[in-house]
């Protein structure tokens, strides 16, 4: 039975031709009920070998296991006229064998995919399946920049029989790992992470690896050698690209990435710049442990007692009956109309000084004055009684100085008595 543009096939409208190839074809659909676009892939079982059926309907069984966004999803499968048909999710995009070839990608944008591929195929192995056919070409990208993994008709569960001809090459062989290509061991999931390596390196250098004319033979015999490192072909790469692709493309899968999840690791580390909040966590508890160390020093510096020797001592309180600021000869030199004997400065005796701090110590006596010299004496002004306010009415008082003004300490003078 064959199909045409416009025919109704089911509950489905054929609009257009999508691919062709030796197998089949694949169609765009649409559903007339839900009107979703759908791809429609048919297999003629008429043209097809029984290999080619069984692996066919492998596909069929390991897309029903797989739900994930980085994989195309798979919404039925039915025989119909002995044919085999696969309705699947219908991706508009390119692949990223054709984004290759039309120039250099920006090395974001292809590590972002790269990183989008290794999230499917970490999901995918999770679960037991192993794609085989991991290349470019069946890489779809969405107009968003959403990596599609197609095609999981060379796919191979664990424990599953290889479904091998003699002598034929399964999958790509610019991107197959060694050990498909001899066919010693089966395939497990490094050599899936081995088509990644690959890609990635065609992505960073816009060469492949091994030449796009990678001979059989070489590989077969170990003859073949290892690839150029990407930083001698671009400069600009850091050398730490060298090591993820020397070891993604190792010939020995022990000595490749053991998982999806660890390669992806080595590239977001690679990629990203380290943050504290990215450390390892043995990192991040070395840091926490120094914080502590610091932490528990401080505090017990502050708790020792020889740290109180660092405080700044209080300035000890003068009495306030022992303070007294002598005025400059300059304010004190002049002559009032009246002079009064200078009253002698005495300690204050009284409920001030009781209740006084005991820490201080009582007032400095104040020593007599000496008796005058011969010499002094004749430099001392004479003393001059005041006269009695009786003898003169219109005498004015002496007035105070600048500096008895602001000499509030000073005892005040106790006022004359009068004459007997």
């Amino acid at each position: 039975m064959g199909f045409h543009v416009g025919q109704i096939f089911g509950d489905y409208s054929i609009v257009a031709v999508v691919g062709a190839g030796g197998m089949g074809r694949v169609y765009k659909v649409e559903h007339c009920l839900t009107k979703r676009t759908e791809a429609m892939k048919v297999l003629s079982a008429e043209l097809a070998t029984d290999i080619q059926v069984k692996r066919f309907e492998r596909e069929m069984r390991a897309l029903a296991r797989l739900s994930h966004p980085n994989i195309a999803a798979l919404h039925n499968a039915l025989h119909a006229e002995n044919q085999l048909i696969l309705l699947m999710e219908f991706i508009e995009g390119q692949t990223l064998e054709s984004m290759f070839s039309a120039g250099r990608l920006s090395l974001d944008t292809g590590v972002e995919y790269i990183r989008q591929i290794l999230l499917a195929l970490g999901y995918a192995h999770q679960r037991g399946v192993v794609h085989r056919d991991v290349t470019p070409a069946n890489v779809i990208v969405t107009a968003t920049g959403e990596v599609k993994l197609t095609d999981f008709g060379l796919s191979k569960s664990y424990g599953d029989s290889l479904l091998t001809n003699c002598g034929e090459v399964l999958g790509s062989l610019p991107y197959l790992a060694p050990e498909q290509l001899k066919g010693i061991t089966q395939p497990d999931r490094r050599s899936d992470l081995y088509s990644v390596g690959a890609i990635l390196y065609e992505h960073l250098t816009s060469q492949k690896p091994f030449g796009a004319n990678r001979k059989l033979a070489p590989v077969i015999t170990d003859a073949e050698g290892e690839p150029p490192p990407p930083s001698l072909i671009e400069s600009s790469l850091s050398p730490e690209w060298d090591e993820i692709i020397r070891r993604a493309l190792a010939r020995e899968p022990a000595h490749r990435y053991q998982t999806a999840e660890e390669f992806l690791h080595a590239i977001v580390q690679l990629d990203e710049p380290t943050d504290v909040a990215d450390l390892p966590l043995p990192q991040l508890r070395t840091l926490g442990i120094g914080i502590a160390l610091f932490a528990g020093l401080v505090l017990a510096m502050v708790a020792s007692p020889e740290f109180g020797r660092f405080h700044r001592a209080t300035p000890a309180i003068a009495p306030w009956h022992g303070v007294h600021i002598t005025p400059p000869p300059f304010a004190t030199d002049k002559t009032p109309l009246r002079q009064q004997p200078a009253p002698r400065l005495m300690p204050r005796v009284g409920t001030h000084s009781q209740v006084h701090d005991a820490r201080v110590a009582a007032p400095i006596p104040v020593p007599p004055p000496a008796a005058p010299t011969p010499e002094t004496a004749a430099t001392q002004p004479i003393e001059t009684v005041a006269a009695d306010p009786a003898d003169s009415q219109d005498a004015t008082p002496p007035k105070r100085g600048f500096w008895s003004k602001l000499n509030v300490f000073k005892k005040k003078s106790a006022e004359p008595k009068e004459r007997p």
